[in-house]
């Protein structure tokens, strides 16, 4: 479905989803559209299939495409990849996810030094 109105062959620096809720229906369809790309955003919540949905199970599949997903608000950033709690799988609070492809080594230090100030802040 993605793959449809993604006509671009090429690199995709930048893909924001934001289809209130569905999400997850998004990134599941869009397998040859997310080996292209860059970075990756969109929203979590409780609307649409999120409320049956787990962010762990979005963020596996992406780092199973090799993107390092963040929590991202407010200048900070929190890394969710590989930095599981056990809350994750309740919790439905409106947050934005960032996500970026571990090939583009200057953007996935920039967001992963940006995690480290983070935790520095608290």
């Amino acid at each position: 479905y993605v793959a449809k109105y993604v006509k671009s062959k090429g690199p995709i620096n930048i893909l924001q989803i934001d289809v209130e809720g569905w999400d997850f229906d998004v990134l599941f369809g869009a397998s040859s559209v997310l080996d292209r790309t860059h970075y990756l955003e969109f929203e979590y919540h409780v609307r649409g299939k999120w409320n049956k949905l787990h962010l762990p199970d979005a963020v596996r599949l992406l780092d199973g495409k090799g993107f390092t997903c963040y929590w991202a608000g407010n200048g900070q950033l929190w890394r969710i990849t590989e930095c599981y709690f056990e809350v994750y799988n309740h919790w439905h609070g409106w947050s934005n996810v960032a996500c970026v492809h571990r090939s583009q080594k200057n953007l996935s230090e920039k967001m992963e030094n940006l995690f480290l100030e983070t935790l520095d802040a608290w």
